[in-house]
Parts: C-alpha cells; structure tokens; sequence
C-alpha cells in the first residue's frame, strides 16, 4: 500500500502549472529578414521582432541560423522553432499598397520530439504575437485608412492628368524636332546663300562706285579738254562772220550761171560755213554738258556717283546683315536641336511619370466602401500574425504519436505478458538452485512472446496513424522497439522477483508512469520539478526516446542511445538471473493456464 501512494503522491506532485518555467525551455529563434528602404525610410522589423522576443523572456530563444536551428529540431535540442522570413520587413512595408495579408511568422513543431509541445508552444506564440501587435487598434486606424483612399483618389487623378501632359509634350516634342529639321535642312543653309549673295553684291556695288568715281574724274578731265577745244574752236570761228559770209555765197549762187558743179561746190562751201558756226555751238554745249554741275549730264554723273555710293553702303550694311542672319540661323538651329532633346526627354520623363502613375494608381487600394476600408483597417490592426506547422503532428492520430506510443508499448507490453504469467519470485525461505536452464527457458520465452506482441502493436500503430508513420530511418526504428521491449521484460523482470506478483505489477506499472512525467517525451523535462527533473538522467525511457527521436528525424546519437538501452537490459537480466538462482524453489508449480516467466 505505502508504494502505490508514494507514487500517487509523485503524480499529484507532478500535475503543477508547466508555463511557470517556460522560460527554461530552449527554442530556436531565426531571423531571415532583409531590411526594406533606405536612409531615413529603412524598415528592419524582423530584428525588431527578434529582439522584443528575445527581450520578453516567455521563452529560452535561441538566436540561430536556418540549419542550426533545423539540426536542433531534429536532434531534441529545441521544441519547436520561430523564423521570421526574408519578406517581412518588405511585407510590412508595402501595408496600405501592394499588401494584402500580414506579414507571417512561421513556427515549426516537431511531435516526434515532445508531445505537448507544439500545443504549450502554440498558446505562448500567441501571447507573444499580441505583444508584438500591441498598440495598434482598427478603430484607430481607420482614419488612416480613410486618407489612403484620398491618396488614392488623387494618384488616380494625377495618373490622368500625367497622361495628358503626356500627350502634350509628345506633341511638343514633334514639333520641336519638325522646327529643328526646318531650321538645320532649310533656313540655315538660305541664310548661309543670302549671306553669301551679299557679300557678292557688296562687293559688286563698291565695284560699280568705284568705277562711277572714276567715271566722274573722267569726266572731269573730258570737261576740261572740251571747254579748251570749244575755246578754240570759238576763237577760230569767232574771227569768221559766218552769217555774211552765207549771204554772200548764196549772193554768189545767184550770180553764177546755172553750172550744177559751181553750184554745188557754192554749196559746200555754205555747208562748211554752217557747219563752223554749229560746230562752235556743239563743242560748247558739250564742255557745258561736261562740266556744268547743273547740266543734265554733268548732274546725272555725280547723283550717279552719290547713289552709288549710297548703294554701296546699304549693300555693306545688307551683307553684314545677313552674315548675322546666318549666324543667328545656326544659333537657332542649334537651339532649337537642344530644344527637341529637351522635348525628347521630357516627353519621356512624362511618358515614365505616366506610366508610373498609371501603375500607382492601379496598385492602389480600392478603399471606396467600408467594408474594403475595415479589411485594409484589419490587416493594419494585426500587421504580423503567425503560421505554425508540424514536422510530424500528433494530434488527431497523426504520424508524430508513433514515437510517444511505441515508448509506452515497448513497457507495457512486457508488464502485460508478465500479468499473464505466474513469475519467478526471490524468496527467503527455500533458499535452493534453479538450473541455468530452466532460468534461460523461461526468459525466452517471455522474451519472444512480448518482441511478437511488440511488432504486432507496431503494425497497428502504422495502420491506425494517418498518415502512417515514415522514419527516416526504419531499420533503426524497428532495432529499436525490439532493444526497448527486452530491456523493459528484463526491468519488470527484477520488479516482479522482488516484489511478487501484485506488488511487482504496480510498482512496474507506477515506474512506466513516473517515467511518463520524467522522460521528457510527454512533459517538456524543462517544465516539471526540480525533483524529475534529475530523475531524467537514470530513466530508461529516456534513452528510448532519444533512440526513437534519432531514428525518426535522421539526427544523430542513436548508436549511443541503444548501447545505453542494451546495456541497462544486459545489468537487469544478471540482477534477474542473480535473484531468481540464489533464492528461487527448485521446482515451484505454475498456476493453472499460465506459462513460465
């Protein structure tokens, strides 16, 4: 009696609160995230993140890499592990644009490991969460909500008005390339022709002032010789009495008889007289002519002079006029090259101002109603949330039980066979012998029996669990079973010589629950007395599920696990053999329908 209530006692000790000491239990925290922005505008949130867990002590974080954190996991050395991924500054950033769920931190269970530890894990993630979350309401942020759909409205507006402005300088900038083609293919080289022209007509008109000039000192010296030769010819005739000397010719053609050759020669000499008298008349008009500044001729020369002059002068002013033209031609032809550039890149610059608004303004949230602002509200009231997964979930007859039940079959299944079987006791009182062979018999065949029961409950787990079970390493899995079901026969073995039939059966049964709560398979070890906690050490199940942990996750330590399971199996059967020799009767009589143990 004292034993099952020593052991009642240890149970009741032993159902305390676990998340008094979870801050003791290792978990491995990976931080994946690439901040988002730069300068004043850069977001690292997940070291933001990495650090308030860090700081809240819930738990024992442990800040690693992915496959440290990974190995960790499959080794037991971590319960469970929390990544914040490589978006979730970027995630978080673009809440209220291209955003639409929270930014995600994952958590991975392992049930192979621990039973309760994906579910204890799950409700501490979860406090976390709301502390990671804090201080932001929906109610709040509706208001903000409100101002994006303002701002969306306006980037619509200005993605139409940019598309506008668009058009206008793409018009612009065809007209500013049409004005420089015109400029450089046409004007300029007019412009270059006329300013040539005039220097040619400049030059043609200093060339006809000159000569003109020239013209008038001719003149000048053509007026000097015909006033001397008019002065001559006037002091030649002048002597000479034309008029009379006419009436006396034609007194004289009178006179003569009707001769035709007197007559004509009387002529003559009358057309030589008229012809002094007209000669002296002519050469002096043409001195007159010549040098008589009043004289048409004379006046005509110098006007001539004067306004060739003139002409000359405005065709200098007119080929200067138009070397400048030309210059300002190609001033502007280059002007109006760059003008073009500049329409060129600011067309483009309103075509990717355009486009960016356009794109802007598709991105931008819809916010017109209340329900699409409460869902954007929402999303900014919760910014993070968690995901969790399972490398092997437990939970509704999942694969990640096969560990916890195959422990707890491998030490039930022996003390069952043996509550089947009248055991071998140690006693005081017949002090004789058994015979080694006898002793062997009968170990193997409560040994046989409880390896098939064990592999048939092996079956069934692999046909009850949905999915079935897949552990890296089978082979392993299956050696390990079989090294737990004959050590646990050799424990309860020891257990049932000492104490009988009733008492070795509950103190078996009670040791398989005390290492229930101490193994760490159920029970986190971290979580439970401090008085368990160092039974976990000396506990065979222990090394069962660090056995069943490597074989089951490809980690390692299996190898050590089952040289310590084979060994404690190897100490109780010499204990047994021990006992059962130097005390056991002879030839103790089995019980009706029982078989040897």
């Amino acid at each position: 009696m004292t034993v099952p209530l020593v052991f009642a006692a240890v149970f009741m000790w032993a159902m305390w609160d676990p998340t008094e000491t979870l801050e003791d239990l290792p978990v491995a925290l990976v931080n994946n995230d690439i901040a988002a922005g730069t300068g004043a505008d850069r977001l690292a949130a997940g070291d933001e993140v990495a650090q308030t867990l860090l700081d809240s002590g819930a738990l024992k974080f442990d800040a690693v890499d992915s496959d440290t954190a990974k190995a960790g996991l499959a080794a037991g050395d971590y319960y469970f592990v929390v990544s914040i991924p490589s978006n979730f500054s970027t995630t978080l950033s673009g809440i209220g644009g291209k955003t639409t769920a929270p930014a995600l931190i994952s958590i991975t269970y392992n049930d192979n490991n621990t039973l309760l530890a994906s579910s204890i894990g799950d409700s501490v993630m979860t406090a976390i969460r709301a502390e990671v979350v804090k201080g932001t309401a929906g109610s709040s942020v509706k208001t903000v909500v409100a101002g994006l759909d303002e701002l969306s409205s306006g980037i619509r507006e200005a993605a139409t008005g940019s598309g506008q402005l668009h058009d206008g300088t793409s018009e612009l900038s065809a007209g500013a390339s049409e004005l420089a083609k015109g400029l450089q293919n046409e004007l300029v080289p007019g412009t270059a022709e006329a300013a040539d022209g005039g220097r040619q007509l400049a030059d043609g008109t200093g060339q006809l002032a000159s000569g003109l000039t020239d013209l008038r000192a001719g003149t000048d010296e053509l007026g000097a010789g015909a006033t001397e030769l008019a002065d001559g010819i006037e002091s030649i005739v002048g002597g000479v009495d034309a008029k009379g000397i006419a009436a006396q010719l034609a007194a004289l053609k009178r006179a003569l008889p009707n001769d035709p050759s007197l007559r004509g020669v009387v002529d003559e000499l009358t057309g030589v007289v008229d012809g002094l008298a007209q000669l002296s008349s002519g050469s002096r008009e043409i001195a007159n002519q010549l040098t008589d500044p009043n004289a048409d001729y004379r006046s005509g020369v110098n006007e001539l002079v004067a306004g060739s002059i003139e002409l000359n002068d405005g065709a200098n002013e007119l080929s200067t006029g138009l070397g400048q033209l030309n210059t300002g031609a190609q001033e502007a032809a280059t002007g109006a090259a760059q003008l073009a550039d500049g329409a060129n890149q600011l067309d483009a610059g309103a075509g990717e101002l355009s486009a960016g608004l356009s794109d802007g303004a598709r991105q931008a949230p819809e916010l017109g109603d209340d329900v699409a602002q409460q869902s954007l509200a929402d999303l900014l009231a919760t910014p993070v949330d968690t995901k969790a997964s399972n490398v092997a979930a437990a939970q509704f007859n999942g694969p990640g039980a096969a560990p916890l039940l195959l422990i707890l079959l491998t030490a039930l299944v022996p003390l069952i066979v043996f509550m089947c079987c009248k055991p071998l006791r140690a006693s005081a009182s017949q002090p004789r012998r058994m015979s080694l062979r006898t002793w062997l018999r009968r170990v193997a065949f409560v040994g046989g029996v409880s390896l098939l029961a064990s592999a048939a409950c092996t079956a069934i787990v692999w046909v009850a669990l949905s999915p079935s079970p897949d552990p890296a390493e089978l082979g392993k899995t299956l050696l390990m079973v079989a090294a737990a079901t004959l050590m646990h026969t050799a424990v309860i073995a020891v257990m049932f010589a000492i104490g009988g039939y009733v008492v070795g059966a509950v103190t078996a049964l009670a040791g398989i629950m005390l290492q229930m709560f101490t193994f760490g398979g159920v029970w986190m070890i971290e979580t439970v007395p401090g008085l368990l906690k160092w039974l976990n050490p000396i506990m065979p199940m222990t090394y069962v599920r660090e056995g069943f942990i490597s074989s089951f996750n490809g980690s390692p330590g299996f190898w050590s696990a089952l040289v310590i399971v084979v060994g404690i199996g190897v100490v109780a059967t010499g204990v047994h053999l021990l006992l059962v020799r130097e005390r056991a009767p002879h030839d103790e009589p089995l019980a009706a329908g029982s078989q040897p143990a």
